[in-house]
């Protein structure tokens, strides 16, 4: 298959190109800079420089393909982001859709592939949730461009044909993820605190399983069109037991509780409200209709494989 994928570069990119490259499939990526693509080039894939947004210019680059693949994001990095550093994020999840969707409508692919993410379900405490959980009319702020840009493909499909499957992804983590990074570096401080009781549910997901279930759903997307799935480990962990694990797994002092108040204070809403909302997904659907299975089926396997590889890391560079 020729496949193009935008976000070929990210964390979660990377690990697919690696893959779908090395099952034989030609695989182009989207890329913005020079080190990109030589990136792209040098592990196996063609870079295309373009414009996300633009239609016309995706239209020519994604001209010949069988699938296209939107895993493109840019979720803030800074501690306490503002309503404007999720603008390019949330720009990417409406309109680079719109036009994505479009270029694949134009070449009549034949999978457009969406990347989204099972928070999209808000707060349900300790309910457990599967696609036919509706979701609330009223999303989180930084939560509401996901519910939009699944209305954008949702409308293509039915309108205009689209062959789409959303694939809603569990909080994934990796050694190489700026997040999970910040949690492995400031958790043994106690710079990273347990708000409120921390009995939010939240469903993980490892970025190489998150990887396989992309891949999967490529291989079969007879099983995949028109349907939506949660792609997440087998056991949703309560927020507070995931912040206390890893930091017996490191080696350092149970983190401190805040109060909630506190933690709007001093984070802000946008960071908080996403911590404390509770998601405890099931993931038999998309197991049964494909055969995928996690490697790493709970956090228990997951965490301890990324921390040392983080700290391998780590000792590679302090070394060189």
């Amino acid at each position: 298959m020729k496949i193009f994928i935008a976000g070929a570069t990210g964390v979660l990119g990377r690990r697919v190109v690696h893959s779908l490259v090395a099952d034989g499939h030609q695989v182009i990526g989207l890329s913005r800079s020079q080190q990109n693509a030589e990136w792209l080039s040098s592990h196996g894939a063609i870079p295309r420089s373009g414009n996300l947004f633009n239609l016309e210019q995706l239209s020519q680059i994604t001209a010949g393909c069988d699938a296209v693949l939107h895993l493109a994001t840019a979720i803030p990095n800074n501690v306490r982001p503002t309503q404007p550093d999720w603008a390019m994020n949330d720009r990417i999840r409406r309109e680079g859709t719109r036009a994505l969707a479009g270029a694949a409508l134009h070449n009549n692919c034949q999978l457009y592939l969406q990347q989204s993410i099972t928070r999209i379900y808000g707060d349900h405490d300790a309910e457990w949730l599967d696609e036919s959980t509706p979701l609330p009319d009223k999303q989180l702020d930084v939560i509401q461009s996901v519910a939009d840009m699944e209305q954008i493909v949702r409308d293509a499909a039915t309108q205009k044909g689209l062959p789409a499957t959303i694939l809603r992804l569990g909080i994934f983590y990796s050694y190489d993820s700026a997040h999970t990074q910040a949690m492995f570096q400031l958790i043994p401080r106690r710079f990273y605190p347990i708000v409120g009781a921390g009995h939010g549910y939240w469903s993980l997901l490892n970025a190489d399983d998150a990887a396989t279930g992309v891949c999967q759903a490529v291989k079969q997307p007879e099983a995949c069109i028109g349907q939506t799935f949660n792609v997440c480990d087998d056991q949703p962990v309560q927020y507070g037991d995931l912040m206390a694990f890893i930091a017996a797994t490191l080696g350092a002092p149970q983190p401190r509780h805040i109060p909630v108040w506190l933690a709007r204070w001093l984070l802000g809403k946008l960071t908080v409200e996403p911590l404390l909302a509770s998601s405890r997904c099931k993931n038999e659907h998309f197991k049964n209709q494909t055969g995928w299975r996690p490697e790493h089926p709970t956090y228990r396997e997951g965490m301890p494989a990324e921390i040392e590889k983080w700290s391998q890391q780590i000792k590679l560079r302090t070394s060189s």
